[in-house]
């Protein structure tokens, strides 16, 4: 990476520093190295590049995947910007380093800078644990911590500004290890290469939607849809219980609104790749989920009286979260600015297009080459405009089209059927929640798995919005569904819910769980308590155990992988 105003000067190990060319002294190098799963982390890691760089630093950007620790640990000074995936995960870009530096040398961060960044959402129980993990073992691998480790929530935009001021200030100070030695000043004689992804979202497969069906019935709120879809590469060599991502494009419409908030003609050339705007706009940027640093940035200049300007510098999240909720950026562009926006400035700021990812609802050996996915479509009316979801809405524009899209499998850590085929599996999977619970029972049926399987589905209403009912009473003719208990909330005159139908059946719960069974759940974030609660009532009344026991009963079938969840 260079300068305007310095030439890049590389040692025999790689370690690159910036030198001046008129001064002749050296500036901090300085290696921002990021684990992101949707793009949000490699965003951040790229802004801090840019602000090190204005600095007089000479950063460099890259990914976890595209080095070892060894690699890492010649560096002269490291900060590591990550999020946590999935149930408390490295992100699928993390992982590999991850598994080598559980195994790398004791001492070999000795005496390296570094820092942590992690950003993750205090919704779920593992809060910023790929960061934390990260940082406790550079340290017990000798590194040197130059400041304590940052854990962001979903804010971060607003919150990391002060701590990334201080860490860079404090990096200057710090000098680095000699590059390119080992902790007792003998040369580094090489590395090992991590190991690369196949297919990730950087080289994806391709994939064709070859069937689509309405699952949901008229009337219902929900309007579902099953797609079937050709895959090829990597994506074919899933497990039940893993993911696909899928990289959509941004709508024709809501392109050329922007361009005319804009007023651009869409020929336009901003960037150094020389696209048009429009195809960038298309293509590229994040524009159904506006982030709050652009929220931020574009009320700089309105008046203090500025509704939303107000209520950025109320500090309330909640209430700004609550305020985008819905929004996509064209609205947001409305709300707070006249037509004075500068479009390459803007673009700057936009986030780069985040993949959308969906439970996958089949099963290797009973569907081939085809992966399935349940998808609720997103629709609706707010700011006075209609949305349409960005993926849910390309998805089905690509079923009537038949045009070859991006996707690439994401991995579950945990979740996955149970390698003993003789062990039971309770699945509790209100809504499109049940897609997974779709491919394990036909990967179930298909082996011939002797355990017995129980699920539990619910939604509003039974008669549109019951998801592949014909499917469960085939599956319960054939005995491999042993139990199907339904919750529908809407059709009697109290609530009943899965976690309602949990309770009910607590007896039976409970002896299936003491003969081994393990739990799944699926569904949205705000689903997981309220099963915890459900089950620790299970245990405390047909266990006889008090609270403590309960929950200790409860996190000891998370330790051995018994109960798992993927929320979202």
């Amino acid at each position: 990476m260079t300068t305007d105003t310095g030439e890049l000067v590389r040692t025999d190990q790689g370690t690159s520093s910036e030198v001046s060319s008129e001064t002749g002294t050296a500036v901090q190098a300085l290696s921002v190295l990021y684990g992101s799963q949707t793009g949000n982390a490699e965003f951040l890691a790229s802004n801090i590049v840019d602000k090190a760089n204005a600095q007089g630093y000479a950063a460099e950007l890259m990914s976890l995947d595209m080095l070892s620790p060894e690699d890492a640990a010649r560096k002269e000074r490291v900060l590591i910007v990550t999020a946590t995936h999935d149930n408390g995960h490295m992100p699928d870009n993390a992982q590999p380093f991850w598994d080598l530096l559980q195994s790398a040398d004791s001492d070999l961060f000795k005496d390296v800078p570094f820092a942590v960044l992690a950003i993750g959402d205090s919704m779920y129980e593992d809060f910023c644990k790929a960061g934390i993990d990260l940082d406790e073992r550079l340290g017990e691998l000798g590194g040197t911590r130059i400041l304590a480790r940052l854990d962001c929530d979903v804010d971060y935009d607003l919150t990391s500004g002060k701590w990334i001021k201080g860490m860079l200030e404090t990096f200057k100070t710090v000098a680095p290890r000699k590059p390119g030695t080992n902790p007792d000043g003998s040369t580094v004689q090489g590395t090992r290469a991590a190991e690369q992804p196949k297919s990730t979202r950087r080289e994806p497969d391709t994939a064709t939607v070859v069937e689509a069906r309405l699952l949901s019935a008229p009337g219902s709120e929900k309007e579902v849809w099953h797609y079937e879809l050709q895959v090829s590469g990597d994506s074919c060599n899933y497990r039940p219980g893993d993911s696909l991502a899928v990289i959509p494009t941004n709508s024709i419409e809501l392109v050329a609104d922007l361009l005319a908030f804009l007023g651009l003609e869409g020929s336009e050339v901003f960037g150094d790749d020389g696209k048009a705007v429009r195809e960038s706009l298309q293509d590229d940027y994040e524009l159904r989920l506006p982030h709050l640093g652009i929220v931020a940035w574009l009320v700089e200049d309105l008046g203090m009286d500025h509704p939303v300007r107000s209520l950025v510098e109320s500090g309330d999240r909640n209430a700004l979260e609550d305020w985008l909720w819905g929004r996509d950026m064209l609205d947001v562009l409305q709300e707070t600015r006249s037509k004075d926006v500068d479009p390459q400035e803007f673009l700057s700021m936009l986030r780069p297009l985040q993949h959308r990812s969906y439970s996958i609802a089949s099963s290797p050996l009973a569907d081939g080459d085809r992966v399935h996915l349940t998808v609720s479509s997103v629709r609706y009316e707010t700011a006075g405009r209609r949305h349409t979801g960005a993926c849910s809405g390309f998805l089905q524009s690509a079923a009537q089209t038949r045009t070859a899209m991006k996707v690439f499998p994401l991995p579950a850590h945990e979740f996955h059927l149970p390698p003993d085929s003789s062990a039971d599996v309770i699945m509790i999977g209100p809504g499109v929640g049940v897609a997974p619970f779709r491919g394990f029972l036909r990967e179930r049926e298909v082996s011939q798995a002797r355990g017995r399987n129980w699920l539990f589905f619910g939604d509003r209403h039974e008669r549109p919005s019951w998801l592949y009912q014909a499917e469960m009473a085939e599956l319960q003719g054939t005995g491999v569904l042993d139990r199907l208990s339904l919750a529908f909330s809407r059709d009697q005159q109290g609530k009943v819910y899965v976690q309602d139908r949990i309770r009910e059946e607590g007896k039976e719960i409970f002896a299936w769980l003491s003969g081994g069974a393990s739990v799944y759940v699926c569904g949205g974030k705000q689903i997981a308590p309220d099963i915890d609660e459900a089950l620790l009532a299970v245990l405390s009344s047909n266990g006889a155990m008090t609270s403590d026991k309960a929950h200790d009963y409860l996190q000891s079938m998370k330790s051995e992988g018994r109960y798992v969840k993927d929320v979202y």
